[in-house]
């Protein structure tokens, strides 16, 4: 019985490691650099009250016109971000919010307002600065990449897995 118990929590544990593949859209020649990516997100925040948020992601779009889907390491999704300069929401498969912009939709979904129009910079290759915030781009062509928020606290840690 002990033995049976164990290989089914095993087994639970590898499922949800596996997280589904989307398909991400082929580049044409006419396209300078992507505008859709795919991966795991992870966002940790220290201070008074720590929070930590990691998923599988796909990103379309940039940061004037964009999407960004939340999915669970089953691949069930977690939210829709959607953003345009008429409006920004979030679906979470029960009801939509709106907000008054990208930095509190990203705070309310990872616990950090993060410097969309840096991000979509990063994952092009490009080092940009933004204002609190170190980016580490020297893995960016093994499709990784991590940035340190310092200012203002809390401190917050994004860190980027591209599927390759």
């Amino acid at each position: 019985m002990r033995a049976w118990l164990l290989g089914l929590l095993t087994g639970f544990m590898l499922l949800g490691c596996a997280t589904p593949s989307r398909p991400a859209k082929a580049l044409g020649a006419e396209q300078v650099s992507p505008t859709e990516w795919q991966g795991r997100i992870s966002v940790q925040v220290q201070g008074e009250a720590p929070s930590s948020m990691s998923a599988s992601f796909l990103l379309r779009g940039d940061a004037k016109n964009g999407e960004l889907d939340l999915y669970s390491p089953l691949g069930t999704t977690l939210g829709a971000l959607q953003w345009t300069p008429q409006f920004v929401q979030l679906n979470d498969g029960s009801k939509r919010q709106y907000f008054s912009s990208l930095a509190e939709l990203t705070e309310k979904t990872t616990g950090a307002a993060l410097p969309i129009d840096a991000i979509f910079a990063w994952l092009q290759g490009r080092d940009v600065s933004t204002t609190g915030w170190t980016a580490d781009l020297s893995a960016i062509s093994q499709g990784s990449l991590s940035a340190r928020r310092t200012a203002p606290s809390p401190e917050v840690t994004l860190r980027i897995k591209l599927d390759q």
